[in-house]
């Protein structure tokens, strides 16, 4: 499996931006907003292992906050693979 190793620097402003615009409407408690936007960092962020780990750290974060034990649950295997991806990916560029 190849994993890129950074996010280019076009995207990060992308990713960046869905971040922000979360982590604001989720202060506001626009919980259906917040998830979208939240969803569209994972999209830009699903080919770079880091990133894209984060973004489920933050998904089930959500999951947490607004009490559903199914998306606690669907996000906890990612958040396994996702970290065993990082650790592969490491040691594939030594």
């Amino acid at each position: 499996m190849n994993f890129t190793i950074k996010m280019p620097n076009k995207l990060i402003p992308f990713y960046q931006k869905e971040l922000e615009i979360f982590k604001d409407n989720l202060q506001q408690d626009n919980l259906q907003n917040a998830w979208c936007h939240l969803e569209r960092a994972h999209i830009i962020a699903q080919k770079y292992p880091c990133e894209h780990t984060s973004v489920h750290w933050k998904m089930l974060q959500f999951g947490i906050k607004i009490k559903s034990s199914k998306e606690v649950i669907g996000q906890i295997p990612r958040l396994l693979v996702g970290g065993v991806k990082i650790i592969c990916w490491s040691y594939s560029i030594r």
